[in-house]
């Protein structure tokens, strides 16, 4: 028993993590992770666990990190790897800021919403909303979460380009405007006893290594709260965060979804950097993992370039994780995918339509690669022509 006042057994802790995986390893995979034990249940003894126990069974995926003194953090990687730290008594998964590849470079601005004692929880929801609305004024879009306990954290994903210093800089350009607006009940002063009975805006977490509880973390205190992702105009529905908790948000989250869905897709650049501005055709520059002309030899076969307004291959690349999905009316209407790999686009025919939501599976039919410039084409290729018929651009942005 690991919650004795709700009854809520070791194995139930297994199962939840289990039955959430698929929803929360959308956002935990490739994250550095660390974890608060309660061995003997939320009754007894607690300890923090940042590395990976020698005996750790070889599948168990880690990374180390650190300059000198390195820690083995354990990666979650599927459903096992959450089930093996549940029956550790891991409780509570906490994660850092930034994920593989980029462990330097955050792919977020986090701030933690850190009421006093008996503040009342729907002033903190109301502090949340008038947070995001200055965030958005930024170009920044706003995710929350409650954190399983009396606060919330507001989450703005952006583009891992910019290393801990840099994020956590514009952090504090963000947070200090509001708090001055705010200042009979918010505050960026870190010491409990200098907050004055107001809410702390921490934004000390955008620092290297330091963590946030995961979302969709179980809390080690009685009833076993969540921290829950929540789509904001549900905030207003939430009396009592504990109302969100292991043995209530899995019919939750299967009726409304996962309200953090496509969290990555709205990363953007950071306020405080300078801004380059392109238009489409030069959305791209050079890249020296550029694929040689010879890898695109299909493609330049397939077409006239006299006759077509299709890009002819050139040495220009992107980031390296650019993605362009294309609505296609040729002799079929189809939908084309191309994703940024080694300098040119790994590309996909969809024929069947575009998957209604995650979960449901689409037959793509693997197709010649193309060239980056395909980024940002959008066009009609004549008719008579290798693909003839109208393209448009679908969807576009990094993975």
């Amino acid at each position: 028993v690991l919650f004795p006042g709700a009854g809520i057994l070791k194995a139930e802790l297994i199962e939840y993590y289990v039955e959430i995986a698929p929803t929360t390893l959308a956002h935990l995979y490739g994250r550095p992770l660390s974890f608060v034990r309660y061995p003997d249940g939320i009754s007894g003894d607690r300890f923090f666990q940042k590395n990976r126990p020698g005996w750790a069974p070889e599948w168990i995926r880690h990374v180390a990190l650190g300059d000198e003194d390195k820690i083995d953090y354990i990666l979650a990687s599927e459903a096992a790897s959450l089930a093996w730290v549940a029956n550790l008594a891991c409780l509570e998964l906490h994660q850092m800021h930034a994920r593989k590849p980029h462990y330097d470079r955050p792919d977020y601005v986090v701030f933690d919403l850190d009421p006093p004692e008996d503040f009342p929880f729907k002033e903190v929801a109301a502090l949340a909303v008038a947070f995001k609305a200055h965030v958005e004024r930024f170009g920044y879009h706003a995710f929350v979460k409650t954190t399983g306990r009396k606060g919330l954290h507001i989450l703005c994903p952006i583009r891992p380009k910019w290393g801990f210093a840099q994020v956590a800089e514009a952090a504090f350009d963000l947070a200090r405007p509001f708090v001055d607006a705010h200042g009979a009940s918010t505050t960026l002063r870190l010491k409990k006893e200098a907050r004055g009975g107001k809410v702390l805006v921490d934004v000390y977490r955008n620092r290297p290594y330091q963590t946030i509880v995961s979302a969709y973390s179980v809390r080690g205190v009685e009833a076993a709260p969540i921290a829950m992702p929540v789509q904001w105009e549900e905030l207003s529905e939430i009396d009592d965060p504990k109302g969100l908790n292991i043995r209530t948000v899995r019919d939750r989250v299967r009726t409304r979804g996962d309200a953090w869905e496509g969290f990555s897709a709205y990363a953007s650049d950071l306020h405080t950097q300078p801004r380059q501005r392109k238009d489409a055709a030069s959305a791209v520059g050079p890249s020296p993992t550029f694929k040689s002309p010879e890898s695109l030899e299909a493609y330049r076969q397939k077409r006239t370039f006299s006759q077509t307004p299709e890009p002819v291959p050139g040495a220009i690349g992107g980031d390296g994780n650019a993605f362009v999905i294309h609505r296609h009316h040729a002799s079929r209407l189809h939908y084309d995918l191309r994703v940024e790999h080694e300098g040119a686009l790994r590309s996909w025919a969809v024929p069947r339509g575009l998957p209604p939501r995650p979960g449901i599976k689409r037959l793509a039919i693997s197709v010649e690669d193309h060239p980056i410039e395909y980024l940002a084409f959008d066009g009609t290729i004549p008719k008579g022509q290798y693909g003839g018929g109208r393209m448009w651009i679908f969807g576009r942005g990094t993975y």
